[in-house]
């Protein structure tokens, strides 16, 4: 299950990460973000300070508890995490208050998947983020995200599925499909697992079509199916220049 999950990526630390694990009564809500690059806006928008003032037009399920970050970033010169303040604009600022680094996560990177095979001197590295944001409109938030630097496709099969993990939001931004060094999915696939992974919230940007890569991704693991077994219905609609310019966002309950 999800707690077992995430005591697996723990491995054997004993650091706040397991501090924060031993501290959870029963399964943790864990929001997942594959692809997820530098984009922390995640934990804005689904924290329930954003939903007082932004209400959705039916019941939105609970907020989080933790978020999980996937992106096998390839990119070598990055300054990501070098610095305790990694963003800061007129209106918001988000600080890394802990950092700790996690056992690698020994999973394999697919040419049919992405652009650079090699990755960068942190893929398959593993970290453990206590991140807090201050917002001038919604005030101070703070969440435990993980940071795990793998192929989305590779985290789903080799961690995701063999746990039985439940994750209650997934979030769709921006999946690679080519874009930025990204890689060769759409990430479509992930429509088909939603059931799988008990998801109760998706939230895309609506950019889903198959390409080679969600083909692969059928064979590398056989749980993805083919076709799609939910409804998604529509609570929210967030316009494209609020979140990643790559199109208007909505949230879509999980039926």
């Amino acid at each position: 299950m999800s707690k077992e999950l995430l005591y697996n990526i723990n491995g054997n630390r004993t650091g706040e990460f397991k501090k924060f694990l031993d501290g959870i009564n029963g399964e943790p809500r864990i929001a997942w973000y594959p692809s997820a690059g530098e984009d922390f806006r995640a934990l804005l928008y689904l924290d329930p300070s954003y939903s007082k003032i932004n209400p959705a037009s039916e019941l939105e399920p609970q907020s989080p508890d933790i978020f999980l970050f996937t992106d096998y970033y390839p990119w070598k010169y990055s300054t990501f995490l070098d610095h305790s303040i990694i963003y800061m604009d007129s209106r918001t600022m988000v600080i890394v208050d802990h950092i700790e680094e996690l056992p690698k996560l020994n999973l394999p990177l697919h040419e049919e998947l992405v652009h650079f095979k090699e990755g960068s001197q942190v893929t398959d590295k593993a970290l453990f983020l206590k991140i807090r944001i201050v917002s001038e409109i919604l005030g101070t938030i703070s969440y435990p995200v993980i940071y795990a630097f793998a192929e989305n496709e590779s985290f789903y099969c080799n961690k995701l599925v063999p746990y039985k993990a439940h994750i209650s939001h997934i979030i769709h931004i921006r999946y690679g499909g080519g874009c930025g060094g990204g890689g060769n999915a759409s990430g479509v696939w992930l429509v088909n697992v939603l059931k799988n992974l008990n998801c109760e919230l998706f939230v895309t940007d609506g950019h889903y079509y198959w390409q080679t890569g969600d083909e692969f991704a059928l064979t590398l693991c056989p749980s993805i199916t083919r076709e799609s077994n939910v409804q998604l219905t529509p609570i929210r609609v967030l316009k494209s220049e609020s979140w990643s310019g790559h199109g208007d966002v909505s949230w879509n309950l999980v039926k």
